[in-house]
């Protein structure tokens, strides 16, 4: 997708100036890398695995599939009893994964994240996850089987949905959209709130649990292979470019107080993401090596 001009909310009058850039390198934008941890403790870089079968472990077959995914089959017809074996699947910084559990379920995982999960869902009278960072997640229905998702501070609770958890520990909270069907979002104190389609749970610093109303395009447009902001601090937006580009950021100076907007592709190098934010005339960046400097 090719690049959308950003437009900035202004806080201070004053007129826009022409940027001077400052892009001595480049650094090209992540893509499919992740670690899996098997059961015994094996941990294996995806992105250096040939296409096919990995492993099987409890009754099921661990495949990576042509397209990039990391697929859980049900190999055998002997499913009785509980397995005790999780795996783990880890992006790193500049990473992104997608798998599919052993239920049927899709799970998008962004950069910096990591999610547990049982190996296979058989004897168990629910089907949970352990998530941090962020993800995606469509969920097969299973009223039998009720689908919970464990992060810092929440349990979110869903029978078969489509929803974004951001719970990366260096945001201001917990954010849960839901995009489709139902889910119950449950706070540390066991505060509970239900969440309708085109709502999302805000869980605060202090424990609070917070709902509103909100684009749940901006939640997933990562998924969607996309940076989009609405009114965001220079903070929240070089976060996200940290994470998914892999690189250090640092303040020169006093940080801009004025507040950014718009979408640009994730696929592009990262001149061309800071270009568009500079040419704001707000903004003013430089590369060294993996370092971006951000100054006013």
């Amino acid at each position: 997708m090719g690049l959308i001009v950003f437009y900035i909310n202004y806080s201070k009058k004053g007129k826009q100036t022409v940027p001077q850039y400052a892009m001595v390198t480049d650094i090209p934008p992540g893509g499919n890398k992740a670690f899996l941890v098997l059961s015994n403790g094996k941990r294996l870089a995806l992105a250096e695995l040939s296409d096919g079968t990995i492993a099987t472990q409890s009754g099921v077959k661990i495949t990576k599939a042509a397209d990039g995914r990391l697929i859980y089959v049900i190999a055998g017809s002997d499913q009785t009893g509980q397995s005790n074996e999780y795996n783990i699947i880890e992006t790193p910084k500049g990473g992104q994964y997608q798998v599919r559990l052993p239920d049927g379920t899709e799970v998008w995982l962004n950069s910096a994240s990591t999610l547990k999960y049982p190996v296979n869902f058989t004897g168990f009278k629910e089907r949970r996850v352990v998530l941090s960072g962020e993800a995606y997640f469509e969920v097969t229905k299973d009223r039998k089987h009720p689908f919970r998702v464990k992060s810092n501070q929440q349990e979110v609770e869903v029978l078969g949905t489509h929803f974004n958890i951001n719970t990366y520990a260096d945001e201001p909270g917990i954010k849960t959209t839901l995009l489709e069907g139902s889910v119950k979002v449950t706070n540390a104190n066991m505060a509970k709130r239900v969440l309708k389609p085109g709502q999302q749970a805000d869980l605060t610093v202090d424990g609070e649990l917070k709902v509103s109303n909100v684009d749940t395009e901006l939640s997933v447009a990562w998924k969607n292979k996309q940076f989009m902001f609405e009114s965001e601090r220079i903070e929240t937006v070089m976060r996200m470019i940290e994470r998914w580009y892999d690189v250090e950021v640092e303040y020169a100076g006093e940080k801009t107080e004025e507040r950014f907007g718009g979408a640009v592709s994730r696929f592009d190098h990262v001149s061309k993401v800071l270009k568009s934010l500079e040419s704001t005339g707000k903004v003013h960046f430089r590369i060294q090596g993996r370092k971006i400097y951000v100054s006013k």
